[in-house]
């Protein structure tokens, strides 16, 4: 079985091939107050079972994080709102809280990406916020931006 681990601030996930009967807390090394939540489930993982049971038939794509809500702050068009999040939660849901807490139309939306402030990267939107918030913080900050459209 293939994990995926993503962690607090860290933009690429750590993979590996583990045994579906290895215990989820053998192979996770965890900080103080840190908890385990699968991708896209804001319920927390219990560490003593083994992976198949804790990620009963779901992709093993595993979130960390000592928070139980992310205080994204959202920059746009020089205007700021906070958007709060659970860290397992994807960017791409981020992505759509901030264009409904502006109050941009679908079609205004189309060529908006995440970069972290100060970036010319667009942030990857199936990561997890985890990802993106420096390690010991309950915050992180992004640009909501459009692409370049091509002049021509």
């Amino acid at each position: 079985m293939r994990i995926h681990k993503f962690t607090a601030g860290e933009a690429v996930a750590q993979t590996r091939e583990v045994e579906p009967d290895v215990r989820l807390g053998d192979l996770l090394v965890l900080e103080e107050d840190e908890k385990v939540f699968a991708v896209d489930d804001e319920a927390e993982l219990d560490v003593t079972v083994t992976v198949a049971a804790a990620l009963a038939g779901r992709p093993g794509h595993l979130a960390t994080s000592a928070c139980r809500q992310i205080a994204v702050t959202v920059g746009y068009g020089g205007a700021d709102k906070v958007v709060k999040v659970h860290p397992a939660i994807r960017l791409r849901q981020v992505r759509k809280r901030a264009i409904a807490a502006f109050g941009i139309s679908q079609a205004a939306a189309a060529d908006l990406v995440l970069r972290l402030p100060g970036e010319t990267e667009d942030l990857d939107l199936n990561t997890p916020v985890t990802t993106i918030v420096p390690r010991r913080t309950c915050s992180a900050m992004v640009d909501l931006v459009h692409t370049v459209r091509p002049q021509g």
